[in-house]
């Protein structure tokens, strides 16, 4: 057995299978150990929801139990990869409260600077529910989000990464999806975030079908996330591909040319796109 524990921080539950399920695959396929600690996975207090809450436990599930069927799915996707799964008490930022009131109302609340007095519970509790989590390991390298897109419990999530990684650890930082794909230049507004820092990236092939078939077992969030799986399918695919361009010199062609079908449709025949990756940040302090 390898020393090493490879520990995903997935702020909620499909979080690190949606960004790193392809890297986390050829881990395991490797031998390696790894786990995923989803940190927002307590479940809300019967009757306590707020208007938004109910929509998104609408949105979830016909029956009302959404929660309990992404923690669910969650579970499933991990043991069918023998992923060690540890979940937090914290709830979803929609669930949170603070003086009886929620902390967020509106969705777009979700994606503004998380509120001062939240972050001041969560990420100490978060910080110490990690160490207890990996107490008489020897070797651990963290992955956290980037934190692009702002949702309040990726930048949280962030942030104990960003601790982690100034108090010594390991850590490296993944590119939070679906948010990268739809966010231009996500990327460079999320490193902002770290203040003075330099940036490698690290590109590395995956299986881009064991990544969509694990997707896949999130049903409660393909609807919401892909609208279809044909479109998950596609936009895996497609997202994947232009990550590999780091991989192959002859895949930065492509770029030549615009995003568009007709651009496809010369790739494919001529270039044979087949190259999929994910690709992981490391920060230095300048």
């Amino acid at each position: 057995m390898k020393e090493r524990l490879h520990l995903y921080l997935s702020p909620h539950f499909d979080d690190a299978i949606f960004s790193c399920g392809g890297l986390i695959h050829a881990q395991r396929s490797a031998a390696e150990r790894v786990g995923v600690l989803t940190l927002c996975a307590g479940l809300p207090e019967p009757g306590t929801e707020s208007t938004l809450a109910k929509q998104y436990l609408a949105d979830w599930s016909k029956s009302g139990d959404g929660m309990m069927e992404r923690r669910a799915e969650n579970a499933n996707a991990l043991s069918s990869w023998d992923v060690r799964n540890l979940e937090c008490s914290t709830p979803d930022a929609i669930f949170r409260t603070g003086r009886g009131a929620s902390y967020y109302q509106e969705r777009a609340d979700l994606f503004c600077e998380p509120c001062s007095e939240d972050a001041k519970s969560v990420l100490p509790l978060w910080q110490e529910y990690l160490r207890q989590s990996v107490e008489g390991e020897k070797q651990i390298h963290l992955y956290a989000p980037l934190g692009i897109g702002g949702h309040v419990d990726h930048e949280l999530t962030r942030r104990l990464g960003q601790r982690m990684l100034q108090s010594g650890w390991n850590v490296s930082f993944y590119e939070d999806y679906p948010y990268v794909e739809l966010e231009p230049n996500g990327i460079q507004k999320a490193q902002i975030r770290f203040g003075a820092s330099q940036w490698t990236s690290r590109s590395m092939a995956i299986d881009v079908q064991a990544k969509i078939d694990a997707i896949r077992k999130y049903r409660t969030q393909i609807g919401r996330v892909f609208g279809s799986d044909e479109d998950l399918v596609r936009r895996v695919r497609s997202f994947s591909a232009e990550v590999a361009a780091d991989l192959r010199p002859r895949e930065w062609q492509r770029d030549v040319l615009p995003r568009s079908w007709p651009r496809l449709r010369f790739w494919q025949p001529f270039f044979h796109r087949r190259a999929h990756a994910e690709r992981i940040w490391l920060a230095r302090t300048r």
